[in-house]
């Protein structure tokens, strides 16, 4: 039986300096066994079309070169359980830095071995997050900053510095198997990655494979607050303390009791007064850089 694999290309993906042509020669360079095919995300009705392709084709491998967005769109569209591996394109690649792929190298390098891992989703009502959502003022500049000139963690925090102040804090009421909590967060994060696409790490406490998801509520009071906030966002460091808490759960209710904004995964989904969160566990099986 003959081994496929199809590259999806996405040239819009960030800054791209890379043609299609050349990621082709790069990964015929480093895969070994396989057919190789290749799918450009162009013009209308591309989820239809890549369905399409992908339940033609019947690859065992799907290597995603993009973004988190071109990540996200790429696992809506699978037939049935396939291997996926994702080279590094986009602004944002909070999802590959989660599998220890830091730039395009790491990624041509993780599709010579094919270490896989099975990596958890987070079910939001009925739709998949892979990487992170939030309410507050992370969703709320979200557009400010992918319109802006700035990309990358200066351009996330200077962003930041005047959204963070002038967003008001809201409420929230947290059902949560163990216990209910009701509190007040300029920012309410469900992490099931570590870090987001511009490098800022808020997750320090759980894994992508732990069969658990974090609900992280950051409240910024004073200019120490978020200084201190931003160093742990460079450094990793563990941010526990009265301006950052975490829980981690496998369920939660979680009841939007001001309308803050909301996204996942970087897409903007207005404002849900309540949304239903649970884990999904060993959802897509990746490939990640051993």
């Amino acid at each position: 039986m003959i081994n496929k694999a199809v590259l999806v290309y996405n040239p819009t993906s960030g800054d791209n300096y890379l043609s299609k042509e050349e990621v082709l020669e790069r990964v015929h360079l480093h895969l070994e066994g396989f057919e190789i095919y290749d799918f450009e995300i162009l013009g209308e009705d591309v989820t239809d079309r890549l369905k399409d392709f992908l339940t033609q084709i019947k690859p065992n491998l799907v290597i995603i070169a993009g973004g988190d967005g071109t990540v996200k769109l790429t696992t809506s569209c699978l037939p049935s359980r396939i291997l996926l591996a994702i080279l590094p394109l986009g602004s944002a690649n909070g999802l590959a830095k989660c599998l220890g792929i830091g730039n395009m190298e790491d990624g041509l390098e993780a599709l010579r071995k094919l270490d896989t891992f099975p990596m958890d989703a987070v079910l939001i009502g009925d739709e998949l997050c892979l990487h992170l959502a939030d309410f507050g003022f992370n969703a709320s500049m979200i557009h400010k900053f992918e319109q802006g000139d700035s990309r990358g963690m200066l351009g996330y925090i200077k962003s930041s510095i005047s959204e963070a102040f002038s967003t008001v804090s809201s409420r929230y009421r947290l059902e949560m198997p163990e216990e209910t909590i009701e509190l007040e967060a300029k920012m309410l994060v469900i992490a099931n990655g570590e870090e987001y696409g511009t490098g800022a790490i808020i997750n320090t406490e759980g894994s992508i494979d732990d069969g658990k998801f974090e609900i992280i509520a950051v409240e910024m009071k004073s200019p120490g607050d978020f200084i201190s906030i931003t160093k742990g966002l460079i450094t990793g460091e563990n941010q526990e303390k009265p301006a950052v808490r975490t829980w981690s759960v496998k369920l939660c209710k979680i009841y939007n009791l001001d309308h803050a904004n909301f996204q996942i995964d970087g897409e903007l989904r207005g404002n849900p007064a309540l949304i239903e969160v649970k884990i999904k566990k060993g959802a897509f099986d990746f490939v990640r850089k051993s």
